[in-house]
C-alpha cells in the first residue's frame, strides 16, 4: 500500500484563534498510525518553525521543525537565494526578522531607519522619508505579518518601492479566521494597499505559488504524486492544489464555510470534508485509489 503526504493548513483547519479544533490530534494520530506523513504547509510568517512546532505541541498536536513549512521559513531561504548583499526592509514580527538574520541577510525596521518622533507622527509629506533623510535606502521590500503596521511604515515602503525597491510578500491572504465566527486582517491587506498605491508587480512567496511545494520536496523527498492538500481556503490550498497537480480537501471549518454552487476556474476541490473528524471516517473512500 502506497503512504501518502498530508500538506496541511494550520489557521482554520488545526486550530482557530486560540483554540485546536476538535478531531486535530486525533487526525494527526491516526495518519502516524497508518503510515502516512505530513507537514503543516502554511502562509503564516510570524513564527519560526522552532517555535510553531513547540507551540502547537502544547495543543496536542504533534508536529517537528522539519515538519513545518511555513512563509518565515521560506522567506529565509528565498531571501538568500536571490537577495543576499541587497538591503532589505522587512514589515514583519520578531521571528521574521530572527529568521532572516539567521541567514546572514541585510535587513532593516523601519525604527532603525526613522527617529522615533518620525515613526510617531510623520505628518502628511515625503519629507521625512526622502533618501537623504535615511542612513540606508533598502532596495527591497519584503512585507510579513505585522502587528505594530502603522502610517509611517507604510509611506516609507512606499517611497522605496515607487524609486525601484522590489516589493515581496511572505504571502497574499487578506485575513484569517479568529475565534468564533471573525476574522482579522492578513498580510495580504497591507501589501494590496502598497501595490495599490505604487502599481508595483508583487513577488508571491507563500501559497498558492508552489514554493512551500517544492520545499517539501526538496527536503522530505516526498514525491508529488503521494501528496494530498489539506485546506480551508480557495485561492491558497485549492489553488495551490491545482498548480502543482495534487489532490485536495476542502474542509469546512475556516475561511469557506460551505460548498460552493460553482467553484471558482482552478478553485475546485477533488474532496470536501465537514470537519476532520469527518475527513478520517470517510479517510478509506475518499484515498482507496491513491494508495494502491
Amino acid at each position: 500500500m502506497r503512504k501518502l503526504h498530508f500538506l496541511l493548513d494550520g489557521d482554520g483547519i488545526l486550530w482557530r484563534g486560540s483554540k485546536t479544533l476538535p478531531g486535530a490530534p486525533e487526525f494527526l494520530r491516526f495518519l502516524r498510525e497508518r503510515g502516512h506523513g505530513y507537514s503543516l504547509v502554511s502562509n503564516n510568517s510570524s513564527r519560526r518553525r522552532e517555535s510553531v512546532a513547540a507551540h502547537l505541541t502544547e495543543r496536542g498536536l504533534k508536529l517537528s521543525a522539519a515538519d513545518v513549512f511555513n512563509s518565515n521559513y521560506l522567506a529565509g531561504r528565498y531571501m538568500s537565494d536571490h537577495h543576499a548583499g541587497d538591503d532589505i526592509l522587512v514589515l514583519g514580527q520578531d521571528e521574521l526578522m530572527q529568521e532572516l538574520q539567521s541567514w546572514s541577510l541585510r535587513v532593516h525596521r523601519a525604527e532603525d531607519l526613522m527617529p522615533p518622533d518620525v515613526l510617531a507622527d510623520p505628518g502628511l509629506g515625503i519629507a521625512p522619508f526622502a533618501a537623504d533623510k535615511l542612513a540606508v535606502n533598502p532596495t527591497v521590500v519584503l512585507v510579513g505579518i505585522d502587528t505594530s503596521v502603522n502610517w509611517a511604515k507604510i509611506v516609507l515602503a512606499c517611497r522605496l518601492i515607487e524609486d525601484g525597491a522590489r516589493l515581496i510578500a511572505t504571502n497574499r491572504d487578506y485575513s484569517f479566521p479568529a475565534e468564533g465566527k471573525y476574522l482579522l486582517p492578513g498580510n495580504g491587506a497591507v501589501v494590496a494597499v502598497l501595490e495599490g498605491v505604487t502599481g508595483a508587480d508583487v513577488t508571491t512567496l507563500g501559497k498558492p505559488e508552489t514554493h512551500l511545494v517544492e520545499l517539501v520536496e526538496r527536503e522530505k523527498g516526498v514525491p508529488r504524486d503521494l501528496m494530498v492538500v489539506v485546506g480551508d481556503r480557495l485561492e491558497t490550498d485549492i489553488e495551490l492544489a491545482h498548480r502543482a497537480g495534487i489532490p485536495s480537501v476542502l474542509v469546512l471549518t475556516g475561511i469557506t464555510p460551505e460548498p460552493l454552487a460553482r467553484w471558482p476556474e482552478n478553485q475546485k476541490p477533488t474532496f470536501i470534508a465537514r470537519d476532520l473528524l469527518e475527513l478520517m471516517s470517510r479517510f478509506d473512500e475518499f484515498f482507496a485509489n491513491a494508495t494502491r
